[in-house]
This record gives C-alpha cells, structure tokens and sequence, in this order.
C-alpha cells in the first residue's frame, strides 16, 4: 500500500529536477525562483511521505493522533528553534532630541 507513494514521491522528485536542469538557468520556474522552486518540490516530497505515513498506516486511530502530535511537536521545535537562533539582532541607538530624566 506504501509503495505507490513512494512511487508519486519519486516521480516528484525526477519531475523538479528534470525542470530545474533545463530551466534553472532561466529566471524563474512558474513563477518562482529556482532555489524556492527546489524548496517547494523538496518540501511537498517530505510532506507528501509524512501525510501517507499518518494516513494509510496500519496503526489504531490512537497511535495516529500521537503521531500526529509528535509530528506537530517536532514542526514547533524546529521553528522556535529556526526563530531564536536566526533573528536579526537589536541594536539600539540613542536619540540626542531625548534628554535623560535621571539626576
């Protein structure tokens, strides 16, 4: 049952990297830039193989919503750890029109 979507996942990948060897030099793929194009099609091919894992396995409806939530629980990680070490930095500069009320 898994392997036809493995089968889709494969197909997925040939397909973005067939476009992009004769059109990433262009300057853009339907729209997008070639590196966002890669990401897209990197990114449906993870989703894809992630959905049919929850979707057609062979676990009882509990097993799937834990992994669900374990998914979700990865996903947030990954992003609050993406924000916190890859925000811009603050940098605060004195203004000269305020004057400090501090005696």
């Amino acid at each position: 049952m898994r392997q036809p979507v493995l089968y889709l996942a494969v197909a997925i990948l040939v397909v973005a990297t067939g476009v992009l060897l004769l059109f990433g030099g262009s300057g853009s793929i339907a729209g997008l830039a070639p590196a966002e194009f890669a990401n897209v099609a990197y990114l449906s091919i993870f989703a894809l193989l992630i959905g049919a894992s929850l979707a057609l396995g062979r676990h009882r409806i509990n097993a799937r919503l834990w992994h669900i939530a374990v998914w979700l629980a990865v996903f947030l990680a990954l992003a609050a750890g993406y924000r916190w070490f890859h925000q811009a930095p603050t940098v605060v500069v004195p203004n000269e029109n305020v004057r400090s009320t501090a005696v």
